[in-house]
């Protein structure tokens, strides 16, 4: 398990980047990332070997790279495909079973070991980050 708070290091696959850099980061998305009041801290927990991963990371960290807000911050999780023989996964207190998992904690953590039950917020697994899902506060 690979674990990095910067999104840049989060791209670090090659297909990643060139994802990151070909897409148009959802308009609602950013505007309700920059919208967050709280300290908040946006898990990305994802395997590089995933399509999904692929299909839906870059667009994630390009709204947060675009909201650019001192109350966010990302943690990004790479999980290597053979430790998804044992299902599900922890991150933390957080059981994966799916990827990408994206999930909204309260308080800013830059080290999985922070997390705590009840932190999370909201939760996204194999699909986009909804705008109208995502808190403010």
């Amino acid at each position: 398990m690979e674990v990095c708070c910067n999104s840049k290091r989060l791209l670090g696959d090659r297909s990643y980047r060139e994802r990151y850099q070909a897409t148009e980061p959802d308009e609602a998305l950013v505007a309700k990332l920059r919208a967050c009041q709280e300290p908040m801290t946006l898990l990305v927990i994802m395997g590089y070997w995933c399509p999904d991963s692929l299909r839906i990371v870059p667009g994630t960290v390009r709204a947060y790279d675009e909201a650019d807000n001192d109350n966010l911050e990302i943690l990004g999780v790479a999980i290597p495909y053979e430790d998804t023989e044992q299902i599900p996964v922890r991150v933390g207190p957080i059981e994966v079973r799916r990827f990408p998992t994206i999930v909204f904690l309260r308080g800013t953590h830059r080290k999985v070991e922070t997390i705590k039950t009840g932190d999370e917020i909201v939760r996204f697994v194999e699909e986009p980050v909804d705008a109208a899902r995502v808190p403010t506060a």
